[in-house]
């Protein structure tokens, strides 16, 4: 009803969530253009009109990262406004838009990179092009907005007032160290490589338990957790799981993938190791992303403990049994790594009963 109710069209964009499609008045607007023969074909708007469609196009907006894209535009020339379907948009660039008072935001939906930022002060919400404050950041240091605005009211300098202000450069310098590539192993049986982590917990269990080592295979993503009272028995700890494995499965456990606490490398385990011909793997010191499985795994069934004693009113004491419990429930419920699998499906070959839970 507002868009009807103005006279003079521009080549703004206004972003409309009612929208089913994205609107033009005019086709220079697009990028590509095909018409339409029949001309029955209209646009329905608020006020109840119909508003005949001439054709369609293409065109994109320009970002910080990647253009967006706007497909299928309707071309309506008696339309004021020109209108982008938030639907339209969200849905074929992957993107999340987020309104607020001052304007609104379009980030990535995966990363939740900030992509374009559109400030408004007046009834609808138009794209703008984003403020030129890069120069004035860089010759300042990269302040913050808050200082930009405190030197801009004491009038040192002289610029808009703005909200905010993604600045890449400044993204980039809070960086301390690279990403790590994703891991290149791949494993095409049951105990290839057994992942191995000691979690050391702030409070001692009813059963005098100070910690939990967890074992993890690889390849069926199945897990095995005991809690112990001392850091050394790790090494006898260990030594049953492969007696187990071998007795169960009738198969060795060929590589171990741990850090480089001193529960693992000592002369003990490089000494079993040795002797069975089992490969040992370190991770590089102060660098635990590169035994990033078990440290990931050992972050689930903290989260699982937690919640389960916070549900059912216990206290920290009885994580032992928490512990248990979690463990027994990743080894049954589906994975998404491993295509709605379950662990014990990989593992033992059959489906895990659920009923008894």
């Amino acid at each position: 009803m507002h868009t009807m109710s103005l006279h003079t069209p521009d080549d703004q964009w206004y972003m409309d969530t009612d929208a089913t499609s994205h609107t033009v008045a005019s086709q220079g607007n697009l990028s590509s253009y095909f018409p339409i023969s029949n001309s029955n074909q209209k646009v329905n708007v608020g006020s109840g009109h119909g508003i005949p469609i001439h054709g369609t196009g293409h065109t994109q907006i320009t970002t910080s990262h990647h253009p967006l894209n706007l497909n299928n535009v309707l071309h309506a020339p008696k339309i004021i406004k020109n209108l982008i379907s938030v639907r339209r948009l969200t849905t074929d660039n992957n993107v999340s838009v987020s309104f607020d008072p001052f304007g609104f935001t379009v980030s990535d939906f995966q990363t939740g990179i900030t992509l374009l930022r559109c400030d408004s002060r007046g009834d609808l919400y138009p794209v703008t092009n984003p403020p030129s404050f890069s120069g004035l950041t860089s010759s300042l240091g990269h302040p913050g907005v808050s200082i930009l605005n405190s030197l801009r009211k004491n009038k040192f300098i002289y610029c808009e007032p703005f909200n905010s202000f993604v600045c890449d450069s400044c993204v980039l310098g809070k960086q301390v160290k690279l990403p790590f590539s994703n891991s290149q192993t791949t494993t095409l049986m049951s105990f290839d490589i057994l992942h191995s982590d000691l979690w050391t917990s702030p409070i001692l269990s009813s059963a005098s338990h100070k910690y939990y080592v967890l074992f993890l295979d690889d390849f069926t993503n199945f897990l095995w957790t005991f809690p112990i009272s001392r850091k050394s028995h790790v090494f006898e700890t260990f030594k049953s799981l492969v007696q187990l494995i071998h007795t169960q499965f009738l198969q060795k456990v060929k590589s171990f993938q741990c850090d480089n606490g001193g529960e693992y490398n000592n002369e003990l385990f490089q000494q079993y190791c040795t002797d069975h011909g089992l490969v040992f793997r370190f991770s590089c010191p102060h660098t635990s992303s590169q035994n990033g499985k078990a440290e990931r795994k050992i972050r689930t069934i903290n989260n699982m403990i937690r919640t389960m004693l916070a549900h059912s009113s216990v206290p920290p004491s009885f994580s032992h049994h928490a512990l248990h419990m979690a463990t027994y429930l990743l080894n049954i419920i589906p994975c998404k790594t491993l295509q709605n699998q379950s662990p014990t499906q990989l593992l033992y070959h059959r489906d895990p009963p659920y009923t008894h839970l």
